[in-house]
């Protein structure tokens, strides 16, 4: 559920329109199944679209979702969609992690699970299908995943240039009306905060109550903010570690050996003997600058991982990157964050690469990690096929909905900043910070319980953010006894 960098580490419509004008069908029946990481069964089905919204009469893709039933027989009559992130990740992918956080709304509540298209079972734009977890070779080897990205592409039964979220969310509107909902509530995190906002843009009529955690909205110009809010998470772990007495004693050149490790990889790639956290293989692989820039951001997304920096970062800074290949391959090694890389840049090369102009590439520059996420991602995306979006996209929505925003003031994808702006285009909205957290916080402390209230009540009376800022951030790693330091 994040904005993703390689890691393992992120036209000409009728918009809101009537419900009779969208083109979908059951292809099947709602039916008894299974979802990886669910105990109990399920309901599954599909429904057919159009792969383009102005060719009716053209190709048709089957969108697959998931129904985990209320537990009441009296349930409510508005399920609770569930919106992944990436761009990529498939909602069925995480219904593990999603189902315990959302089991108090559960008791009343179907929850829903719509792998959005280009994703899970619906058409996935997939490249290397076969491997649940990439090889650490190709981990580091971010040029090369870029570089394979076009011949991917073009060799999937797909037209990539409408799986943008503009069109995605008309999928979601079927599933509605086959379930026979005439309202429907909305979690998403990370990319799925951008399908909830345009969800909630194109048909505000459809929506009960919007819970969006870790909020990228339409305008935010991916990955220019990728180096901005990654350097402003890296500058406040670098002050923790100063004004923590053990770290700052244990790594006091925390900061300037950081700085040292960007700059030592600037000109040329260094061949280095790494060792897989999971096999224990030694490999010799070429560390490159971009392997460096995902090296530092990813484990910024979670506080128990980030915590380990300055350990990891004097390591390396003495040449042993074992602890920084560790922690970048720890996140990517769970089944739940592996992306469906095509439909990833189908969706930012159409709707974030053509808005980044001279100001952005100014602002990534003038930090760390200066503009190579952009580099990256511009190369990319001259082999991806992807059309303009609707000029209105980039409009927040603005309608009386409740909507409950959600931050980790430690974020360095979606950090409060990004919600702030869309608090102030929602007139029935409210902004919890959780200061110590990182990208992602619905399953943390109370969070679970003010999610629950909220849809519930679709209100925000008792929804007090006092119990998230009270969460404490995890305190240094301190190495075993005997390791060098």
């Amino acid at each position: 559920m994040r904005i993703a960098f390689f890691p393992p580490l992120a036209c000409l419509l009728a918009f809101g329109a009537p419900e009779t004008s969208v083109a979908a069908s059951v292809t099947d029946a709602l039916a008894p199944c299974r979802v990886d990481g669910i105990a109990q069964e399920v309901r599954c089905g599909t429904v057919e679209v159009p792969e383009d919204p102005r060719a009716t009469g053209g190709r048709r893709i089957g969108i697959q979702f998931a129904v985990i039933p209320a537990l009441a027989k009296n349930k409510a009559p508005d399920p609770l969609f569930v919106l992944a992130g990436g761009p990529g990740q498939a909602a069925t992918q995480v219904a593990s992690v999603v189902v315990p956080m959302l089991a108090k709304v559960n008791t009343r509540r179907d929850i829903v699970f719509v792998d959005q298209r280009g994703t899970g079972k619906s058409n996935p734009l997939l490249c290397n299908p076969d491997e649940k977890r990439p090889r650490l070779a190709d981990t580091f080897d971010v040029a090369g995943q870029i570089a394979r990205v076009g011949a991917c592409l073009r060799t999937l039964d797909a037209d990539p240039r409408q799986y943008a979220t503009w069109i995605a969310v008309r999928d979601l509107d079927a599933v509605r009306m086959r379930l026979h909902a005439a309202q429907i509530n909305l979690w998403g995190a990370s990319y799925g905060t951008r399908v909830g906002l345009e969800y909630l843009r194109q048909f505000p009529d459809r929506v009960r109550t919007a819970v969006l955690d870790g909020v990228a909205p339409p305008d935010m110009r991916l990955p220019a903010s990728f180096a901005v809010d990654g350097e402003a998470a890296l500058d406040r772990m670098i002050a923790a570690c100063a004004r923590d007495a053990a770290c700052a004693a244990r790594y006091p050149d925390f900061a300037t050996q950081t700085d040292a490790l960007f700059r030592r990889f600037d000109t040329r790639p260094v061949s280095l003997p790494l060792t897989d956290p999971v096999t224990g293989r030694v490999e010799q692989l070429p560390f490159t600058r971009e392997s460096m820039l995902a090296a530092l951001r990813t484990p910024l997304y979670a506080p128990q991982l980030a915590v380990m920096l300055p350990y990891a970062v004097d390591h390396a800074f003495r040449n042993d990157f074992s602890p920084l290949a560790a922690m970048l391959t720890a996140l990517g090694s769970n089944d739940s964050m592996q992306l469906a890389w095509g439909m990833h840049f189908a969706v930012i090369c159409a709707e974030d690469m053509p808005r980044i102009d001279a100001s952005d590439r100014a602002a990534a520059a003038a930090t760390r990690f200066g503009t190579g996420f952009i580099d990256l991602y511009e190369r990319a995306c001259k082999e991806v096929p992807h059309q303009a979006a609707p000029a209105e996209f980039y409009d927040l929505p603005t309608a009386a909905v409740p909507v409950l925003l959600l931050s980790g003031g430690a974020d360095p994808a979606t950090p409060p900043r990004h919600a702030a702006t869309v608090a102030k285009a929602l007139p029935n909205s409210r902004h919890l910070i959780a200061p110590n957290l990182g990208h992602g916080i619905s399953a943390q402390g109370c969070a679970p319980e003010l999610i629950a209230r909220f849809v519930r009540q679709a209100s925000f009376d008792g929804i007090d953010g006092a119990c998230l800022e009270r969460l404490p951030a995890p305190p240094f790693f301190r190495p075993p006894t005997g390791d060098s330091e």
